[in-house]
Parts: C-alpha cells; structure tokens; sequence
C-alpha cells in the first residue's frame, strides 16, 4: 500500500483533507501542515502544488471521510484509495488510449500491445503512478486528448472529439502548468489542418471549465492571477526551508554557463532521464526519423518534439534541483506517452538485430521502474543515485 511520507505528496493531500473536512484550501489545521512545500499568504498557509489533482483527490476522500476513513501520514488505506482512483485509474485509461492511438499508425496488433506494455512497465510513468503527483496525471491527460484529436483528423465525429482532445489537454496543463504548452501546441496542429480548423472552437471551449477555474482559485488564494509557487515571497515563512537557497523551481533563470552542465546532469546523471527510461535511446531517434521523413504523422511528430524541447528547455533555465527528492527527473514524464508514441516506426521491418536491442533496453527499464516503486520520493540521503538509495531503503525494511 503506498504511503504518505514526504514533503510533495504530504502538500497535495493536505489540500485534500482540507477541502473535504473544512471546505477550504487552507491547509492550517491540516495534518499535514509539518509540509515545508507550502507557501504563506495572508496569514494562511496553502499548499504550493496545482490545485486539480488535489481536487480530484477530495471527490474520491468525500465518500471515504464520511464512512469515518481519515488521511494521515505513513501508510493510510484512504491515501491507498485515492491513489487508486485518481492516478492508477488515469494509468490504466491512458494506456487504453495509448494503444487505441496506436492504431492509426497501421503496425501489427501484437507490436501495439508490445508498445503499450513498454510504456506501461517499462518507463517511469509505472513508477510515478504509484504514488500522489501531477505529473503523472499531466501524462494520462496529455495521452487521452492525443488520441481524441487523432481520432478528429480520421474524420471520426470530428466536433466530439475536439471538444474531448481540449479537455484533457487542458486538464494537463492545468495538473502539471509548463504542460500547457501542449495545449497551444496542438490549437496550431489544429489550425495547420483545414478539416480541423473550421472547428477548433470545440478544442478551446473546455478551457471554460479546466483552466479558468485554475486561474480564479490562484486569484481567490493570492489576488493574482500569477501561479503561488512562481512568487519567491510566498515561501518567506517562519522556519522556511526555501530562505536563502535557489532550490525553488520557477523563480531564478540560471546562467549561460551553469545550464549544460545542468542539462547532462538533468539526462545522465545520477538521477538522469534518459538512464531511467533507457527506451527513450529507441523513441528520441524515431522521433526525429518521423521529423525528417515521416508521412501520415509528420506533423504530429514535430508538435510533439517542439513542444518538448520547450518544456525542458524551460526547466533547464529555471530549476536548478533536478526535482528534488525523486525517482528519476519527475518533471519529464508527462513527456514518456506521447514520445513512445513514435516507437511504432521502429517495429517495421522488426529484424533479430532490433528485436534483440529491444528486448534488452525493455528488460532493463522494467527492472529500474520496479525498484522505482519501493520509493519514487527516493531518499537521496540514502544515495545520490536514486535506484542506489531505494535497494538501501528495501534492505533497511526487510532486515528491520
């Protein structure tokens, strides 16, 4: 059962408990207020996380805290049940999606299934669905409206599924705010297809009710429209771990020098994306083949890849923490779905040679994302090497 143990997860279900038992986004009475991922506004404290997920968290604690189940930290059956019907639930709808989207690419069944099994076990989006975050959710969302929009350019109920390719794309940026990009990505995909363009009123219109609603509960807690975690001032609280250091993501642009020592830090490092998802050394080239060559989704290929490069680009000039106490660089896996996506050109003409690398790079990313479950808040106390530290803590527990 996982359990509720640090700083992130603690801030998202603070909000949680308190939307549900005291109907505000005031985290004061909170059992989770020893959270240092908070910030201080108007003599309260709110939790520095996007709003939505903890939202979808308090329908599902509703039920639960009036048939007397109560959050608290460690291991918790109400946490357990809210995971399982907000993250997992999104984990396994998305991978659904995933595979139905795989479709249109005209590969094998068998390959698809291959493909979505990669994805699903062998990548740290299995990891990160395991615990309470955004990113993982983004991820969910961003694969779900991928394929509704893919289902609008086959001319399948084309207004339908724009309005739910809007939705869900929106719904991501609003769960993970720098995947919003996705968003404004695809509105130009959308504009660039004349079949589609007549119609893209339905992709914009459920902004009306993912990412308006976002803007007026930050304006509601802060009088602003600018996101609470973006404001270094907010996090000037008595005791603040955050006075005085530059671990805050968002707030600081780091020098021309510091960013590509950053950016191999970020990809290979201890925690680096790419060694934690050693499929991506099969999806980045396929990627940039579909750029380059590609006919049916050439275009979807280049949104994708641009987009992408936004949002690392984004994090490499202004974070500096590489996500903190994490399994992997947590920041990247709303990325993982639409990215594996482009892993379907590598199973035509699917030889020994590449079945052979596959099979290898599949085996190793499902053990790295296993281990990933004993802890995806790793405790890099442990270990500067995340899967080092979580193999610690396993042994820790067994030997306890």
């Amino acid at each position: 059962m996982p359990r509720i143990s640090g700083w992130n997860d603690g801030s998202r279900m603070a909000t949680v408990q308190s939307l549900v038992e005291e109907s505000t986004l005031i985290i004061d009475n909170s059992n989770f207020i020893t959270t240092q991922d908070k910030v201080f506004i108007k003599s309260h404290y709110y939790s520095d996380k996007p709003v939505m997920p903890s939202i979808l968290g308090a329908i599902v604690y509703f039920p639960l805290y009036h048939f007397g189940m109560k959050l608290d930290w460690g291991w918790n059956f109400a946490g357990y049940l809210i995971i399982l019907f907000t993250i997992k639930l999104f984990w396994v709808l998305g991978l659904v999606a995933f595979n139905k989207s795989l479709k249109f690419t005209e590969i094998e069944d068998k390959y698809c299934r291959l493909i979505t099994l990669a994805l699903g076990f062998g990548s740290l989006y299995f990891t990160w669905s395991s615990t309470f975050n955004n990113h993982s959710l983004a991820a969910s969302f961003l694969i779900i409206g991928f394929y509704f929009v893919l289902k609008a350019k086959h001319n399948i109920s084309i207004k339908k599924n724009l309005l739910f390719s809007g939705f869900f794309f929106s719904l991501a940026g609003t769960c993970d705010q720098p995947m919003a990009v996705f968003f404004f990505g695809f509105c130009i995909y959308i504009l660039l297809h004349s079949s589609l363009s007549r119609n893209i009123v339905y992709f914009l219109l459920p902004a009306i009710v993912t990412i308006m609603p976002a803007f007026m509960i930050n304006y509601h807690i802060s009088g602003s429209l600018v996101p609470v975690q973006l404001v270094k001032s907010n996090f000037e609280y008595p005791g603040s771990p955050w006075i005085g250091t530059n671990r805050l993501s968002g707030v600081t642009m780091n020098s021309v020098f510091f960013i590509p020592y950053y950016a191999f830090k970020v990809f290979l490092g201890p925690r680096g994306f790419l060694i934690y998802n050693p499929l991506l050394f099969i999806v980045i080239p396929q990627l940039f083949m579909q750029i380059r060559k590609g006919e049916k989704l050439k275009s979807e290929a280049i949104i994708i890849g641009i987009t992408s490069i936004i949002i690392v680009s984004y994090y490499l000039i202004f974070t500096s923490n590489s996500g903190g106490w994490s399994y992997g660089i947590r920041w990247f896996v709303p990325l993982l779905p639409l990215l594996f996506f482009f892993m379907f050109s590598y199973f035509k003409n699917f030889d020994f040679k590449k079945r052979r690398n596959f099979l290898i790079l599949f085996s190793i990313s499902i053990i790295i994302s296993v281990v990933g479950l004993i802890n995806p808040w790793s405790d890099i106390s442990l270990s500067r090497i995340a899967i080092f530290a979580n193999l610690i803590e396993l042994y820790h527990f067994v030997t306890m």
